[in-house]
């Protein structure tokens, strides 16, 4: 009795390989897409970190904090400002909101991810604005300062408090897919996702 061999023939092999191309057809453009979501609610989440952490040093340091976005770049840092220092200590602390000569940058510059984008009016793919946000400001900051005194209330760069709703941040990816960090009146920061398909917004 003769043994033959066992294996695969080529029209196996070549069925295996052609599935194996199609299920990576469908599966890579989905997984892309995925991470480049991921990466902007990471993106999101760090920059409601960072204003959380203002907002605390403000409160605990006795001396106003603010968070500036630069919205071209794409960058973003926390900088105490000059509070109690005055003109005679520092030439530019001629008021508490100012910053001082020398910049005083806490923690480092902050990088969104790449491809994503920042923007301080609401996208005109957006047709609702999130939690207590009541219009977009006119012209659209650029760059965005977000201050918060000494009891860690967010407040205009004269210490009055915030109107329109607060202060707000979207970012946005080449998805499409849009997030907004939302700072209220009150002081509370909160990350907001568009849900497209609802026209809504919906806390994260």
């Amino acid at each position: 009795m003769i043994k033959r061999d066992s294996g695969f023939s080529m029209v196996e092999t070549v069925v295996v390989v052609v599935i194996i191309a199609i299920v990576l057809a469908f599966a890579i453009p989905q997984a892309t897409t995925a991470m480049r979501d991921y990466r902007l609610h990471s993106d999101a989440s760090a920059v409601a970190s960072q204003l959380n952490v203002a907002r605390m040093r403000a409160s605990s340091q006795y001396a106003p904090y603010r968070l500036v976005v630069n919205i071209a770049v794409g960058t973003y840092w926390m900088e105490k400002l000059c509070g109690l220092t005055t003109s005679t200590t520092d030439a530019n602390c001629t008021s508490a909101y100012q910053p001082r000569t020398t910049a005083q940058i806490e923690g480092g510059t902050q990088y969104v991810g790449t491809k994503d984008k920042y923007a301080t009016c609401r996208p005109s793919s957006v047709s609702a604005y999130p939690g207590t946000i009541q219009g977009d400001l006119s012209p659209c900051p650029a760059p965005l300062y977000v201050y918060f005194n000494t009891r860690g209330s967010p407040v205009d760069n004269t210490g009055s408090p915030l109107g329109n709703g607060g202060a707000i941040l979207y970012l946005s990816n080449t998805s499409n897919m849009v997030d907004a960090v939302v700072v209220s009146v009150g002081g509370s920061v909160t990350v907001y996702q568009w849900e497209t398909s609802s026209s809504t917004w919906s806390a994260r």
